[in-house]
């Protein structure tokens, strides 16, 4: 049965990948240069981000758009250190004030929302710093009015140990795969780090969900349901902090699967709904199925590892024999283990593996960065799909005795 199972998943993976790949190769609808700069608002929301607010608001005064049609506010969200401080530093920046309500940060930019003078306005996280251009970049795709949101693309800044690297190549496929997504118009998330928005059309939907603990994605999805496109400025640089120890990055990832098992339920009137074209019939259930065979695959492999495991366990406890006696005895010389190695699970996951290997240098190429051959490269196709996968069980976990949601 677990071969079915395996053969199965490793089919998907393989015609999801194929599909993926054929994108690839699409031509990219290219949009004309914007002469006349429409007035942006940048909104920083921050709660206790005295440590890097400064280099944040430092990048963006240095950006080359027109002093007189740039709006910097920063929300201070309830802060509790010098995080005021540090801003009222920066004459060229607006400070107001939010009492913070809500799960998240979404109280901050409704706050912020209605301060903004700006035709349109953009969300930088007070721990992410952007590239001189990327700004510009993104104005040119709001010459189609549906276009309800612009998206940056998100990187890592010198990577400083080993939990950094992993998350490095993390990035680099999903900033990928958002370009894709954004080719067939599928694209559903506007992450914080420098998203771009109509005004206009957030203020009549009514800004923010302050109940949501990813409100970048359950915004996204609102401003898809109302039929309005979002899209990804690949040459829109931006960089962000992540997470650098096991304990940051499990309640990170824990929030985001739980609001995206969330919103996807949320919005479920969007699966196989021919009126949000492939979005709706193929983007959201293929999200769903990736995550049902994320879980297989996980079940599929740690009954393989735990049974041999229990083996050896049941030869050294209840047997008596010796640990190391049993080890060198049992374990084949080379040639015979190659033998006795199950094809049938071997090959799928070796496809697998390889068109992930593929995707994954692509990106690369795609983001102007080089694939490093380390320790972090062998971890993330070992043990970071596990630690992932748990993060999903505990996710589901958790939405499914309705803990409390936490940002």
């Amino acid at each position: 049965m677990r071969e079915i199972l395996l053969w199965i998943s490793s089919f998907f993976a393989l015609i999801i990948s194929l599909f993926w790949i054929q994108v690839i190769y699409t031509k990219e609808i290219k949009f004309k240069t914007v002469i006349k700069l429409p007035k942006v608002s940048i909104l920083i929301p921050a709660h206790n981000e005295e440590k890097t607010i400064a280099k944040t608001i430092k990048s963006i005064l240095n950006l080359s758009y027109p002093k007189d049609k740039l709006e910097i506010i920063v929300v201070d969200d309830s802060s509790t250190d010098r995080t005021q401080q540090a801003v009222k530093k920066f004459k060229q920046v607006k400070l107001i004030y939010n009492q913070h309500r809500g799960l998240g940060k979404a109280s901050a930019l409704n706050t912020g929302l209605k301060n903004v003078t700006g035709e349109l306005f953009a969300v930088v996280d007070a721990d992410s710093e952007v590239k001189k251009d990327s700004l510009k970049k993104t104005i040119s795709f709001f010459e189609d009015e549906n276009i309800g949101s612009v998206i940056s693309s998100i990187k890592i800044r010198d990577p400083k140990n080993l939990y950094h690297h992993i998350q490095r190549l993390e990035y680099i496929l999903a900033t990928f795969i958002r370009k894709l997504m954004s080719r067939i118009d599928t694209l559903h998330i506007t992450p914080g780090v420098l998203s771009v928005y109509r005004t206009d059309v957030i203020k009549k939907l009514g800004g923010f969900d302050e109940n949501n603990i990813t409100e970048d994605l359950e915004i996204a999805l609102r401003l898809r349901a109302n039929n309005y496109s979002v899209k990804m400025s690949p040459d829109s640089i931006t960089y962000t902090k992540v997470p650098s120890n096991f304990k940051d990055l499990w309640n990170q990832r824990i929030r985001w699967f739980r609001g995206f098992i969330y919103n996807n339920l949320k919005y479920k009137k969007m699966f196989m709904n021919k009126k949000y074209g492939l979005l709706g019939r193929f983007q959201l259930p293929l999200n769903a199925i990736t995550f049902f065979t994320i879980v297989i695959l996980f079940l599929i492999i740690s009954y393989e590892i735990f049974t041999r495991l229990y083996e050896f366990i049941f030869k050294i406890i209840l047997l008596k024999e010796n640990i190391i006696t049993t080890f060198y005895f049992d374990f084949p010389p080379l040639k015979e283990l190659l033998l006795s190695l199950n094809i049938k699970l071997i090959f799928p996951l070796t496809v697998s593996f390889l068109l992930s290997l593929y995707l994954l240098k692509r990106a690369h190429k795609s983001m102007d960065e080089k694939l490093l051959f380390n320790p972090a490269l062998l971890l993330y196709f070992t043990v970071y799909p596990i630690l992932r996968t748990l993060h999903w069980i505990a996710a589901f976990y958790k939405e499914l005795i309705k803990s409390k949601r936490k940002w």
